[in-house]
Order: structure tokens, then C-alpha cells, then sequence
């Protein structure tokens, strides 16, 4: 578990002091995979080094596994970081070592035996898929197989906690997916806990259990990442849903909507077996209404279906609130999309 209290971050003093972190306060629970999401300039690489005391927070705690690392001395932080493993986006390898002694460094530098080492090396590069690359150089390597040995090194410790600061932002699509598939491997085999740190809501959705969302160095929203899929609430959150589950009017068909009177246009979301569920055949003709698809779509979240649908009503405003009433009576959440694009 790891629990941050009212955690700032705060570089340099007086009139040049720059606030990078805010009251940051979140719980990741043992085993879980967290992802913090945020733009540029948010906070998210503070507040990852804060969790491994690159950094030290100006102000409150952390805590891993209700020990308050804020507080340990310098020898108790080294003890502390074997337990915390690290992965990072541009991999930061040594180029002028093979990929074994990549691996292997952690445990010599704490001057494990050499058989130890060459078994544990051994042991990690089966696991992530390069066991016959033990002798090349990164320089050999692709960028998914470059990270791929930065994945055996973070392992190297037996770590509990796995940090991963843009892991993927370096990678193209099909390698992102069979990282993000590795990682996924590790939290079960090994039941890590991880937090993921990217831009990318893709990455969010395919992985993550919880996301926090990250802005101006606060956190403005967090929960499951269904919840804060299909909800989301802040304006920033809605942007960041948008960009990867592409459910929004173009620009084109709003300004023609507008142009027309009594708008009744309406977004529909259904999660579980309603999205089975035979819904605008059955109100059209219940309710005498002509009904016009304008978007839709359905996706999988954590798991749980989730269909998506824009949709026009067309006929006499008594008989759209019935239906809009009937809709919402089979647990379906209707909102007004002028009304929420305006």
C-alpha cells in the first residue's frame, strides 16, 4: 500500500519558489495497478520521484506498507529502495554493458554472489522474453526490447513496488501493447503494486485499476477508471476520456444542430447487459418517435461492457420525456448533450 498525506513539493525559495506538488492525498492499495495522468508541467514526474525520495516532499508523507519513508534517514532510504523498482521512458541503460550485467547491477552493487546473480539475470530475462540477448548491447536492441531489460532490472530486487514514469511514450503502438501486456503479467505473477505515470489515457484504460487525474500539481479527479471513464467530471478529465474514446460531435454537426429549433438530442450510456438490451426500437415504437443515431459505440472498461450512443428524438416534446423517462427506468444514464456541449 502506498498513501499520500497531504503531499507538496516546492523547488527553490522566495520569490523564485516554484509549487509542483499541492495537498496531493490518494491510497494505492496492495497489488493494485494506479495510473496518475496529467499534461506537461503537471506535477507527475515530482511526484513519482517523491515516492522513491529522489525527491523529498516539502511538506507531508508518504507511506509503503504504513512505513513513513519521509521520515527515514539517509542508510534507511537505500535499505527502502530495493524495495521500489523503477522503469523509465527513455530506459536509461548503460550502452557500454551487455544486457546481463544491465540486469545484474542492481544485485552487484549489493554484492550479491555471482552464482545468485547469474541465476536471478537468467530467471528474469526468460520472464521478459529476451533469455538468448544476455550477450548483446542495447545498441542491438529495439526500443520494446531495450525496455523490455529495463522491466528485468526494476525486477532484479524482488521489489514490491513498481514505479513507471512514461513507460511507453517512447514506443510505438503494437510495442506499447506488449509492454503493457508484460506489465500486467508481473502485477499477477508477483502481485507488485504499480503506479503508472503517463499522458496517455490509453494506457490508463488498458491497464489500470484506479487513475488520479493531475492538474497545476493537484490532483482535481480520482476513482476507478470506469467510474471516471464514463463520468468524468472536471473539464481537463473530459478531455483526456475524449481523446481516446473519440465520443464527441464534430464541430460541424453541433453548428448544424444549433441552427435548428427544439433540439432534443440526447447521450445514452449503458454498462453490463443493457448494452444487449434492444432499447430505440422498442421506444420508437412505443412512444411514436423517430429516432436519429448520431454517434455510438461500445467498449470494454475493467471488464464491464459500456456502450455509448448519441442519439435524436424527433416528435412531440410530451412523448420524448416519456420515453427519456422509460430509458432511465432500465438504469441507462441520459444526459443532454446540447445542453453539456454548451
Amino acid at each position: 500500500m502506498i498513501q499520500f498525506s497531504s503531499v507538496s513539493k516546492t523547488y527553490g525559495s522566495g520569490k523564485d519558489a516554484v509549487q509542483a506538488l499541492s495537498g496531493i492525498d490518494f491510497t494505492i492499495e496492495t497489488g493494485e495497478i494506479y495510473g496518475v495522468i496529467g499534461f506537461s508541467g503537471a506535477g507527475k514526474s515530482s511526484l513519482i520521484r517523491c515516492v522513491n525520495l529522489l525527491e523529498r516532499p516539502t511538506e507531508g508523507t508518504i507511506k509503503i506498507h504504513d512505513k513513513d519513508i519521509t521520515a527515514l534517514s539517509k542508510k534507511e532510504v537505500r535499505e527502502t529502495r530495493k524495495d521500489i523498482g523503477m522503469i523509465f521512458q527513455h530506459f536509461n541503460l548503460l550502452n557500454s554493458k551487455t544486457v546481463y550485467h544491465n540486469v545484474a547491477m542492481p544485485l552487484l552493487l549489493l554484492g550479491e554472489n555471482k552464482q545468485k546473480v547469474k541465476s536471478r539475470v537468467a530467471d528474469l530475462l526468460d520472464f521478459v522474453g529476451l533469455g538468448d540477448k544476455a550477450d548483446q548491447y542495447p545498441d542491438q536492441l529495439s526500443g520494446g526490447q531495450k525496455q523490455r531489460v529495463g522491466i528485468a532490472r526494476a525486477l532484479a530486487t524482488n521489489p514490491s513496488v513498481l514505479l513507471c514514469d512514461e513507460a511507453t511514450s517512447a514506443l510505438d503502438p503494437e510495442t506499447t501493447q506488449s509492454i503493457l501486456e508484460l506489465l500486467r503479467k508481473i502485477n499477477k505473477a508477483y502481485k507488485i503494486t504499480i503506479l503508472m505515470i503517463t499522458h496517455e489515457m490509453g494506457v490508463i484504460r488498458e491497464i489500470c485499476d484506479k487513475v488520479a487525474v493531475l492538474e497545476s500539481g493537484s490532483i482535481i479527479e480520482q476513482g476507478t477508471v470506469f467510474d471516471v471513464f464514463t463520468n468524468p467530471q472536471h473539464r481537463t478529465t473530459q478531455k483526456f476520456v475524449r481523446s481516446i474514446m473519440n465520443d464527441g460531435l464534430p464541430e460541424s454537426i453541433l453548428k448544424e444542430i444549433n441552427q435548428k429549433e427544439n433540439n432534443h438530442i440526447y447521450r445514452l450510456q449503458f454498462t453490463g447487459s443493457t448494452t444487449g438490451y434492444p432499447l430505440l426500437s422498442r421506444v420508437s415504437r412505443e412512444f411514436t418517435l423517430d429516432l436519429n443515431v448520431l454517434y455510438g459505440n461500445i467498449t470494454e472498461l475493467q471488464g464491464i461492457p459500456y456502450g455509448n450512443l448519441i442519439v435524436e428524438f424527433i416528435g412531440e416534446r410530451a412523448d420524448i420525456q416519456r420515453a427519456l423517462l422509460s430509458i432511465q427506468q432500465q438504469h441507462i444514464t441520459v444526459k443532454d448533450v446540447i445542453q453539456d456541449a454548451g
